[in-house]
C-alpha cells in the first residue's frame, strides 16, 4: 500500500492475522474497529461503521486487502479527530459537581457504559485499569490526571 509507511503495512498485516481466527486470509467485518484500536487509532463505532464495520458477529468478512484502506484512512487522521486534553477536560467538568477537580468514578463508569458512544464494563474496567484511575474513600476520583493517563502526553499548564 504506497499510502501507507511499509512498517505500518507489516503492523497491519499482523495484526490482521491475529483476527484471523481461522486462518482463512479473513476477518470478521465485526472486528475492525478492534484492529485499529490494536494498531493505536481510537477509531469510534460509528466512524468504523461508516467503512464496513458489521454490528453482528457473522454478517460479512474482510480480507487484507479491505482493511489496509480503512487503516489507511484512520492512521491519516489527524488527533484532533478523536478529542483532544481540552475536548475530555471540557465533556468532564459537566461531572465535577463542586469544581474542585473531581469526579465520581461510578458516574463515570456509567456515563462511558450508558451514554453516546457506549463501552461495555469490561472495556471500562480496562480503561480504569490501564490509567491506573482509583476513587478515595468517598468514590472520587481526580479526571484531570485520569485525562493526563489516558492521552499519554504534555498538556498546557502541565508544572515540571
Amino acid at each position: 500500500m504506497a499510502d501507507l509507511p511499509s512498517d505500518k503495512v507489516d503492523e497491519a498485516k499482523q495484526v490482521f492475522e491475529v483476527f484471523d481466527k481461522k486462518y482463512e486470509g479473513k476477518v470478521d467485518a465485526f472486528y475492525i474497529g478492534d484492529m485499529l484500536r490494536s494498531l493505536g487509532l481510537y477509531a469510534t463505532q460509528a466512524e468504523c461503521e461508516k467503512r464496513g464495520q458489521t454490528k453482528k458477529i457473522g454478517e460479512k468478512s474482510i480480507k487484507v486487502e479491505e482493511f489496509l484502506p480503512i487503516y489507511s484512512e484512520f492512521y491519516k487522521m489527524p488527533p484532533k479527530n478523536f478529542g483532544t486534553y481540552e475536548d475530555f477536560m471540557e465533556g468532564l467538568k459537566l461531572f465535577d459537581k463542586e469544581s474542585n477537580g473531581l469526579m465520581s468514578l461510578a458516574e463515570l463508569t456509567q456515563v462511558l457504559v450508558a451514554m453516546a458512544e457506549k463501552l461495555d464494563p469490561q472495556a471500562v474496567e480496562e480503561i480504569l485499569r490501564s490509567t491506573n484511575t482509583k476513587d478515595d474513600a468517598e468514590g472520587m476520583f481526580n479526571y484531570d490526571v485520569f485525562v493526563r493517563a489516558l492521552l499519554q502526553g504534555p498538556f498546557p499548564n502541565e508544572s515540571t
